[in-house]
């Protein structure tokens, strides 16, 4: 069921990037890879911060996570809190660059309406919701709750996503391990 809302995500994202255009889709793109370096740059002071404001589940007794096995039961609570403050600054930061991008409709930019540089920005659009869901996959990920880890560990698209995104999902986790 999770694949089929990932696979639902990722086609509706596909097409307002295709929809978009290249001009607008590219300017997003940007965005949130200027949103990504910025919130490495900064995630750990707002994880420390964070510890107080929002709750994490605390593992029970015998429960194990799927998914960072490497990492000490009892200091994914530093992971999880690294991963939440990394998502926060990347959605201020990216809010920011979509705010901008209202300004971007006023140029004219109809004229790369070509099919080929349509399905360039639907891609990149699909690209950009991909950095999410890793994202929001990978935090889920660190919750020592038996629910979540079978949900996740159950949809073969989640897995793949959180283990084998190329790039995202190696340069997230040594980020926000690191922090443990």
């Amino acid at each position: 069921m999770l694949s089929v809302v990932i696979l639902i995500l990722l086609a509706w994202h596909f097409y307002i990037g295709y929809n978009r255009g290249i001009i607008l889709q590219l300017f997003y793109s940007i965005g949130a890879v200027l949103s990504f370096v910025l919130a490495s740059q900064w995630y750990q002071f707002l994880a420390d911060k964070l510890t107080l404001w929002v709750p994490y589940s605390n593992p029970a007794e015998g429960v194990s996570t799927l998914f960072f096995t490497d990492v000490n039961i009892f200091k994914l609570s530093a992971v999880y809190y690294a991963g939440i403050g990394f998502f926060v600054l990347f959605l201020v930061v990216y809010t920011m660059v979509r705010l901008l991008g209202v300004l971007v409709h006023i140029f004219p930019i109809d004229h790369f309406d070509q099919p080929s540089t349509k399905l360039m920005s639907g891609f990149l659009g699909m690209i950009v919701s991909l950095v999410f869901l890793t994202m929001t996959l990978i935090i889920l990920a660190t919750v020592p709750m038996p629910f979540v880890q079978n949900q996740l560990h159950a949809s073969a698209l989640s897995r793949l996503i959180i283990n084998h995104t190329p790039i995202l999902s190696d340069a997230l986790r040594q980020l926000w391990i690191t922090v443990a």
